[in-house]
């Protein structure tokens, strides 16, 4: 009886792994799989119902994101669509960016009845420029914190001699991300050569500077531009750093120095006070 039980589980479950179809491959990513209709994995392998869409970039803010949702089944060799729902047409926003999606065929869209380019697509492509379009999606990459993706697309975009503020702050947000410090000096000192320094690329520059253990010339680069910040949240956040950095390193002198700085510009606190604060009655409470 249970040598029986035995066979009859493995039968049933060769007979559910079978419904994964042998051309539905999870292997591409968001990036990848843009302007195409992709599959959604399964949570699970029982699953026997398939959820799939057109995946596109909304250039107009939106990001990378999914449209025409529906589900279809594997039926004797075929995929079978679901009836056409009322939220088919809802837009649903890339949330996770290590998602695999497993690309549809020319002749599986056909099996669907589906158009290959959806008709909706022309009114997210509001920029004309292929740099710019680029950029535009390197910095959502970015934002997915996917910069390993993002990278070859700013590098590309920079071999071409284009030049733009935003893509030497991607491209140096991105060095930063992917912890190449080196790079991202590098590629700030270039953007202020060409006038692009702006309070973001001084806060990646400081970040950078301090990472790579260059304490001293972050703390010089940060006082001389200092008054750059339009953010009340960026100078915050680059004091704030310079204050830890230096707590870090055990230079206590340096510490008290930059909170010294933070209060100057920040008298009744801001978003970090509580943190200040009780780094302030630390080093008060060491002092003889």
């Amino acid at each position: 009886m249970k040598k029986y039980f035995t066979i009859v589980f493995l039968a049933l479950c060769s007979i559910i792994y079978a419904q994964i179809p042998n051309d539905l491959k999870f292997e591409t990513n968001f990036v990848d799989a843009e302007n195409h209709w992709v599959v959604v994995p399964n949570k699970t392998e029982k699953d026997i119902n398939f959820a799939y869409g057109f995946l596109y970039f909304d250039e107009s803010g939106g990001g990378y994101s999914l449209q025409e949702v529906n589900e279809f089944t594997f039926t004797d060799g075929k995929f079978v669509k679901a009836a056409s729902k009322a939220n088919e047409m809802n837009i649903v926003r890339l949330g996770n960016p290590n998602i695999k999606f497993a690309l549809l065929s020319d002749s599986r869209i056909k099996e669907l009845q589906l158009a290959k380019l959806p008709a909706f697509v022309k009114h997210y492509n509001s920029l004309k420029d292929d740099n710019e379009k680029k950029v535009l999606r390197a910095s959502a990459i970015n934002a997915l914190n996917r910069s390993d993706l993002a990278l070859p697309i700013l590098e590309g975009v920079k071999a071409r001699d284009y030049s733009s503020q935003k893509l030497f702050f991607e491209m140096a947000y991105a060095y930063n991300a992917l912890k190449n410090y080196s790079k991202a000096e590098v590629i700030i000192n270039e953007a202020e050569k060409k006038g692009y320094l702006d309070e973001l690329l001084i806060k990646e520059k400081i970040y950078a500077l301090s990472h790579n253990n260059k304490l001293e010339e972050a703390d010089r680069f940060l006082l001389k531009n200092i008054s750059e910040f339009k953010s009340s949240l960026y100078k915050e956040e680059s004091i704030g750093n310079m204050v830890g950095n230096y707590y870090n390193s055990k230079n206590i002198p340096k510490v008290k120095e930059w909170l010294s700085v933070y209060y100057k510009h920040f008298p009744e606190g801001g978003r970090y006070k509580n943190d200040m604060g009780k780094l302030k009655a630390e080093i008060e409470k060491t002092l003889p």
